[in-house]
């Protein structure tokens, strides 16, 4: 069963704002917690075939979990996902600006006070739908422009949670590269080695030795990243390949592949058209698959390493009221995003937005039993 959360165990002020609770339902019985918090994914739990709910996704019990423990937790991650590497942000004319570092000597997920530590505002509830709002600023991360983000999240009958985006760029051009973190786990314990997963990607971004990208792109034959037929996560990891050295293990930008995704998208009034299928993840004792859903050119995967059963960072929820002390490997990150350290590699795709322009994008999960 899933676990009940206590909405008050996530209500306090901070940084001057009320953060709060947010449950949505929709008819096909998909349940969603999001906090306001980092716009964070705190519950996400499906039908489990026995009238009642299963959590397929890890999360904290209270706002101080997610205060206290991993960083990215289930956050909305912004203004610039990934690393740039060493805070260096290379603009349009070749020029340099230097931005607040927090991962070693680099800029990640956004800087120090990128949008998983910001409390959003909170624009409209509905029993199925929830829309957030926050204003990326060059005092918080250092990227030039302002950039008003309105984030709609909408569960639907077919059992799919849309994340879709507009993002008005009011004052200089900009930069923006938004994904969603959550660790999805669809057994709702134990290892994620076990599932299976499928990327059309036939390519993919090898990283340095300080594990930002190298500038070049590889090809993903012979290697763990080769999830082009579903594979187990168990058997990529343990493919010996130097480039899971590097990044202490899967923890890789794989390239989309430009044909068309032998499903249907999923449809919602709030996502913007240009979905493409980025992933495919599935557990085969509970028999339960998630479609990942896209308007990205790419999807960093993650196989959780950095779980590492420390109980001061890594004690989140577990099966019925308990607890569960995540070990490697027990949740697994899809992260569609744009192309990593992408403005500062002349060969990778990256796009100035300019002053009235409105970016539009979009992340949809969709859960199938069989």
């Amino acid at each position: 069963m899933a676990f009940t959360l206590s909405r008050e165990a996530f209500q306090q002020e901070l940084h001057g704002q009320r953060t709060d609770l947010f449950t949505l339902r929709s008819p096909g019985g998909l349940q969603v917690a999001v906090s306001n918090y980092g716009a964070r994914l705190v519950q996400v739990a499906v039908p489990d075939g026995q009238g009642g709910l299963a959590d397929v996704a890890l999360g904290y019990d209270s706002l101080q979990g997610y205060l206290d423990g991993q960083l990215s937790m289930g956050a909305l991650i912004g203004r610039w996902a990934g690393r740039l590497r060493a805070g260096t942000l290379t603009l349009p004319d070749g020029s340099h600006r230097q931005l607040p570092t927090n991962s070693g000597p680099h800029h990640h997920h956004g800087g120090p006070r990128g949008s998983r530590f910001q409390v959003f505002a909170v624009e409209q509830v509905q029993a199925d739908a929830l829309t957030l709002s926050h204003t990326f600023r060059t005092e918080d991360d250092g990227v030039p422009g302002t950039v008003r983000v309105r984030l709609h999240l909408q569960v639907t009958a077919d059992n799919a949670l849309h994340m879709a985006w507009t993002a008005e760029v009011l004052d200089a051009p900009t930069v923006l590269n938004l994904t969603g973190h959550a660790f999805f786990n669809l057994a709702g314990q134990g290892s994620t080695h076990g599932h299976t997963l499928q990327v059309p990607a036939s390519r993919y971004v090898p990283l340095a030795a300080d594990v930002c990208p190298t500038g070049a792109l590889a090809a993903v034959q012979g290697t763990p990243f080769d999830f082009r037929q579903p594979r187990r996560v168990a058997e990529a990891i343990a493919t010996p390949h130097e480039q899971l050295a590097v990044a202490g293990g899967l923890d890789h930008y794989l390239v989309l592949d430009a044909h068309a995704a032998p499903l249907a998208p999923p449809l919602s009034s709030i996502t913007p058209p240009g979905l493409r299928l980025a992933a495919l993840l599935s557990e085969p004792v509970s028999r339960r698959t998630m479609e990942v859903w896209s308007t990205a050119p790419g999807v960093q995967v993650y196989a959780g390493h950095g779980l590492k059963a420390d109980p001061a960072r890594d004690l989140g929820r577990g099966a019925g009221q308990g607890g569960w002390l995540w070990q490697p490997g027990d949740g697994i990150c899809l992260e569609p995003m744009e192309y990593p350290d992408a403005p500062n590699h002349a060969g990778f795709p990256v796009r100035w937005w300019q002053p009235g322009e409105v970016v539009r994008g979009a992340i949809v999960y969709r859960f199938i039993s069989s």
